[in-house]
């Protein structure tokens, strides 16, 4: 009697988990299937400053200037970024991911890339805004620029037109995970501003 209710235990669990797997492959597939937007790109802080509420290069406090100024000479200008990707959900179902593979890129060049190992979700036939938190060296972006120019690029990142002349894009692979391992888009989805 004991093997009797030990195989009917395997059998449930090998029951309940195929389920498991079968709506995430749905859930997957109708994320995959889903609208994307990415719809914003904003600088949050440049070699260290803050500079999220700076409406020019003169709202800079001397210190900020020095430091700033300091880094240009190293070769090296972080500049951390938060991108905004819209998803609609155009389904009549829950869409969601496991979590995704990312790159940010310009032109042709990849800057910066990671992964986001959240579970995504997107109700039926609505909209769900989320972030990536990334950061790149703006000096390899701009070649021989003044420290004026460069404030003026990464508090303008958002801006249209500088989104047109950086050609910014945001590639992204959906991925969610079975028993057997992660399964992804085979290539990345491409979303432009």
């Amino acid at each position: 009697m004991n093997k009797f209710k030990l195989s009917l235990v395997l059998i449930l669990a090998i029951v309940i988990n195929s389920c498991s797997i079968l709506n995430q492959a749905g859930e997957y597939e109708r994320f995959i299937g889903s609208s994307f937007a990415l719809i914003n790109v904003e600088a949050t802080e440049l070699g260290g400053v803050d500079i999220s509420d700076l409406n020019d290069s003169q709202s800079l406090n001397a210190g900020d200037i020095m430091t700033l100024t300091g880094i240009l000479f190293s070769g090296n200008m972080p500049l951390k970024l938060t991108v905004f990707i819209e998803v609609y959900n155009i389904n009549d179902k829950m869409a969601a991911i496991s979590g995704m593979d990312w790159k940010f890129m310009m032109g042709e060049t990849e800057y910066t890339a990671g992964s986001i190992d959240d579970r995504i979700e997107v109700e039926p036939y609505s909209k769900k805004v989320f972030k990536l938190r990334t950061q790149l060296n703006l000096l390899d972006v701009l070649n021989s620029e003044t420290l004026p120019q460069i404030i003026k690029v990464a508090r303008n990142i958002n801006d249209e037109e500088e989104i047109k002349k950086l050609d910014i894009k945001l590639k992204i692979k959906p991925y969610y995970k079975t028993s057997s391992g992660i399964k992804k888009l085979p290539t990345y989805i491409t979303l432009r501003p």
